[in-house]
This record gives structure tokens, sequence and C-alpha cells, in this order.
């Protein structure tokens, strides 16, 4: 995996950490005032599922981008042959 993709990779862990920090001090601070309405509750559920999503992708693409390192190092050079 080259240089840049794995600080791509990096960047979107960095988003989605922060994004889950924002979300859940949002519960803690439902929890601790108890001014959280219906509204208020679909938005972190929506919340939620978008990280989820994210976390999900970002996990595939990290598997397969291995997967793919891993085959070109099997395979032999097209030019050379090695």
């Amino acid at each position: 995996m080259t240089q840049s993709l794995k600080w791509v990779f990096r960047l979107i862990f960095i988003v989605v950490g922060f994004e889950l920090v924002i979300v859940s001090s949002t519960i803690a601070g439902c929890f601790m005032t108890d001014k959280c309405n219906d509204e208020d509750t679909q938005a972190i559920k929506d919340t939620m599922n978008g990280l989820a999503t994210k976390a999900f992708a970002l996990y595939a693409a990290e598997k397969a981008g291995q997967a793919n390192e891993l085959k070109r190092k099997k395979e032999p050079c097209p030019n050379c042959g090695e």
C-alpha cells in the first residue's frame, strides 16, 4: 500500500473518531439534562448509523488494499519475470 494511501486511511480514521466523540458527548448530555426530544434522539440514531457505515467502509477498503498488496507481491513482474 502506498504511503499516501496510508495517510488517507489515517485521516478518515481520525474524522470517524472525532464524530464518535461528538455523538458520545451528545448522548451523555442527553442523559444528564433530560432535555432531549424525539428529534434529538432520531438525529443521534442517524449519526450513529452513518458512523457505522463509514467505519465498515473504512475497514473494507483497508482489507482490500492489504489483499491487493499481498497479491501483487506473489505475482511475477510482467516486464522482467521476477
